[in-house]
């Protein structure tokens, strides 16, 4: 008991200066102080047509994507800052150091762009990429494609060898509208793109017409994931693969919203 009335003393004892120095102290390391939260950049492609996955319109990112780090964001008390670019341009300014994040990335795009940097990586969306059809030109093959449609800046990764053989020749489309009315016109044979977004925009462009348009799923086609990726912070990275395990009931919430259900073509 005389030890404790010594200690209680020797607390009550120091100068009021040093309590409140040390008050001030701890709470400047508190998250809930109110300190400015630290802030990224996370560099994001100015595609407008790529939901469920992301859109930008007017400077304005948004979808799915977005969502799923913002709410990472705010649990962690970060604030992503999202810098939109062309995608070369992207890429470049990410692997230069000068984005802190890349969103979607992948490590089988632009290797030998990235070749001499470290990257980590955390799995987010799934994607499939694949060739749409009419649907009588279903089960024709490989060989039944002369002119594959794309949307612009798309790089058809299964058919490069076909390309470069020059049996198969590649057309740009800067909207997807056009792409399906080119591919219903049958001015090219198929179209490539993400089959989400393709169902997507399809279901939006078209809501009162039948499905025209068909995935051949036996023909090439990439499936996989996209990525959020770092150079710099490999940590957060970490953090944000733990997030998505233990919030996946409400990832999987926001992937319903989105219509972002599992895909009839995987």
């Amino acid at each position: 008991m005389l030890e404790m009335l010594r200690t209680r003393r020797c607390l009550f004892s120091r100068p009021f200066g040093l309590q409140l120095w040390s008050v001030l102290f701890w709470a400047a390391l508190s998250p809930c102080s109110g300190a400015e939260p630290r802030t990224f950049s996370v560099g994001v492609e100015d595609y407008p047509n790529f939901l469920p996955y992301s859109s930008c319109v007017k400077g304005q990112y948004s979808g799915l994507g977005r969502d799923i780090l913002d709410a990472f964001a705010h649990e962690r008390g970060y604030v992503f800052r999202y810098e939109v670019y062309p995608l070369k341009r992207r890429d470049r300014l990410f692997v230069e150091g000068r984005l802190d994040f890349s969103f979607p990335d992948n490590p089988n795009w632009v290797a030998d762009l990235k070749k001499k940097v470290s990257i980590a990586y955390a799995p987010m969306l799934e994607f499939t990429d694949g060739v749409l059809l009419n649907a009588s030109d279903r089960g024709k093959g490989v060989a039944h494609l002369k002119v594959l449609g794309i949307p612009l800046g798309f790089t058809p990764y299964p058919y490069q060898q076909l390309m470069m053989a020059g049996a198969l020749r590649v057309e740009e489309s800067q909207q997807y509208d056009a792409l399906y009315e080119q591919l219903i016109m049958r001015r090219v044979d198929g179209a490539y793109m993400n089959t989400r977004i393709a169902r997507h925009y399809w279901s939006r462009l078209h809501p009162d017409r039948k499905t025209a348009l068909v995935y051949d799923a036996n023909l090439p086609h990439a499936s996989g994931y996209w990525y959020l990726s770092s150079i710099k912070y490999s940590s957060i990275i970490d953090e944000f693969k733990r997030y998505l395990a233990a919030h996946r009931q409400d990832v999987d919430e926001l992937k319903k919203r989105y219509g972002f259900d599992a895909a009839e073509d995987e």
